[in-house]
């Protein structure tokens, strides 16, 4: 029979399951094997009689006790460190102790773990005062017939505590989430703005270049030239950086639009992989493996959700430093029913076989104290359920693990832009107003259409409203979505109150759509729309489809 035993020598626990278990000169009965609930029980008591008594009622109630008795306030603080413990029950009076300290002690150290008082001279008065102190329940010990049902009410309260506060951990993370994707569209938006006017004025300064690199007026002047085009072709790369960083952004900060349709998985892997790429970097070699998918019937900042948790994860399994020597790859499939199947894989330490029917539970982590929270896991399969798929792992000590998310195909591939396809050809000059907040933007849009239209810029959308009340008219206009004093959204509706015909000819850029109504708004209008920044070739694009939609509505209201 093993035995351990605390410091004034008694017996305070045995594991084996036939014989008794001793407690100073007594011998416990233990309770039918297979038939008990295993109890860890710190027992403040002096008394071996009492403990006796205690541990005798606890196993005729069903449980089997693992005891650790202490009688000083000394051995009571270090037994709190050794724990853990699922109950505590303690004498209210000791010759060295007593309850009530006992209980102040535990509070101090910060643990919720159930208190009971036992004892045979406390009053109706003094109970009272006890459990407003704290303590979950006290028992007489000419009655401890009870105490196994306070037991189990206190182990029951005690899952729901655990489980209320893992809730609530899970709420605030969940509103920390919420207004970090808050705060990251606004930075987004705000950078937009002035990455707009550098791109655009970096194409504005590369095509003056071309045209005198074509004619330079001597050798020296063609040397300047050609030693500008490296550090024009840097600056473009940089910016064509930001901008993909800021759409990675935005696409990671829609958390409540819940909205599904076909989804590109391939660019949001790359989204993602952009997003993780500082945990990637110093670990391992990132591989893509794309084989050719239908569109993924997704939300797309849903799965960039799961696709950067599952790509983080899959690096920080991995140790840093060895990034030669270790791979992080993200394949794409078609499976054998129509599925689109997304894996993420590592070649790192791998998940031992007995936590990975645990790897998706809430709050479950393998990862060192404070690193993860054990819920981005749970997170990521609740999101593919509800998207309708399934995720899985498998995973061997040594060699790796491997993610697999299967997502139902859309039934059809996304709603093609008009960007990218050819320019149809402007009939004539057109009349363009440009509607921005930011001056300096509507300048350079300007500067882009002058050699195409006759294009000017205003920075208030009420300055618009009261030109167009008063007759004047546009060919077309473009309008930021999200200005201070009259959004595009407000523009909008009130041109169609007032003038229909120009409503229809509004094109709407945005910097970042981080609103419920914007979005909505974006969803249903049927005018052009784009993202900043764009390039000149698709501003003076979306303009032509604008200009020949408007003349085809024109006619169909004249043949009305």
């Amino acid at each position: 029979m093993s035995k351990s035993l605390n410091t004034a020598g008694r017996v305070t626990g045995d594991t084996h399951s036939g014989a008794d278990v001793v407690s100073g000169t007594h011998a416990i009965p233990r309770a039918a094997p297979g038939a008990a609930r295993p109890l860890n029980l710190l027992l403040v008591e002096d008394s071996d009689d009492d403990e006796l008594l205690v541990v005798r009622e606890l196993r005729r109630g069903g449980y089997a006790p693992t005891v650790h008795r202490v009688v000083t306030r000394a051995e009571f603080i270090a037994a709190l460190d050794r724990g853990p413990w699922d109950v505590i029950i303690s004498d209210h009076s000791l010759p060295q102790y007593d309850g009530m300290t006992a209980l102040s002690d535990l509070q101090a150290s910060g643990r919720d773990i159930p208190f009971i008082l036992v004892s045979g001279t406390i009053g109706e008065a003094v109970a009272v005062s006890a459990m407003k102190a704290g303590a979950q329940d006290y028992v007489l010990k000419g009655d401890l017939t009870r105490l196994p049902v306070a037991v189990d009410r206190e182990l029951r309260e005690m899952v729901l505590r655990v489980e209320q506060t893992r809730m609530r951990e899970q709420l605030v993370i969940s509103e920390r989430m919420a207004s970090a994707g808050t705060l990251a569209a606004g930075v987004a938006h705000e950078i937009n703005n002035p990455l707009a006017v550098a791109i655009a004025n970096l194409e504005f300064v590369s095509e003056v270049l071309a045209q005198y690199g074509s004619r330079p007026r001597d050798a020296e002047d063609a040397r300047r030239i050609t030693a500008l085009a490296d550090p024009m072709r840097d600056t473009r790369e940089a910016l064509d950086r930001i901008r993909d960083i800021v759409r990675d952004v935005k696409l990671f900060s829609r958390p409540e639009q819940e909205t599904t349709g076909p989804v590109d998985v391939q660019r949001v892997i790359d989204s993602a992989s952009r997003m993780a790429w500082n945990e990637i970097r110093h670990r391992a070699l990132l591989i893509k493996d794309y084989r050719p998918t239908p569109p993924a019937l997704a939300n797309e900042s849903r799965l960039g959700q799961v696709l950067l948790n599952l790509i983080v994860n899959a690096a920080q399994a991995m140790p840093e430093g060895h990034a030669d020597r270790q791979e992080l790859r993200v394949a794409t499939r078609t499976g054998s029913d129509g599925h689109v199947v997304i894996e993420v894989s590592d070649n790192g330490a791998g998940i031992p076989k007995q936590h990975l029917d645990r790897i998706f539970d809430p709050f479950f982590t393998t990862k060192p104290v404070g690193v993860g929270t054990g819920l981005g896991l749970s997170i990521c399969q609740r999101i593919v359920l509800q998207l309708g798929g399934t995720i899985e792992v498998e995973s061997e000590i040594g060699k790796g693990s491997l993610f697999r998310v299967r997502l139902p195909a859309a039934l059809a591939a996304p709603h093609a832009s008009p960007q990218g396809s050819a320019v149809p050809a402007a009939a004539q000059r057109a009349r363009v107003l440009i509607v921005d907040d930011e001056a300096a933007l509507g300048r350079v849009l300007v500067r882009a259409l002058q050699d195409d239209h006759d294009a000017e810029a205003v920075t208030t959308g009420r300055e618009v409203l009261a030109r167009i009340t008063a007759g004047e008219r546009f060919d077309v206009i473009v309008s930021d979505l999200m200005m201070p004093e009259m959004t595009g959204m407000e523009l909008y509706e009130h041109l169609l109150a007032v003038a229909p015909d120009q409503a229809r000819r509004m094109i709407f850029l945005t910097g970042g759509a981080f609103t419920t109504t914007a979005r909505a708004f974006l969803d249903n209008v049927p005018n052009a729309k784009a993202e900043k920044p764009l390039q000149q070739k698709d501003l003076l694009e979306l303009i032509a489809h604008t200009l020949i939609d408007a003349e085809h509505g024109s006619r169909d209201v004249a043949r009305e």
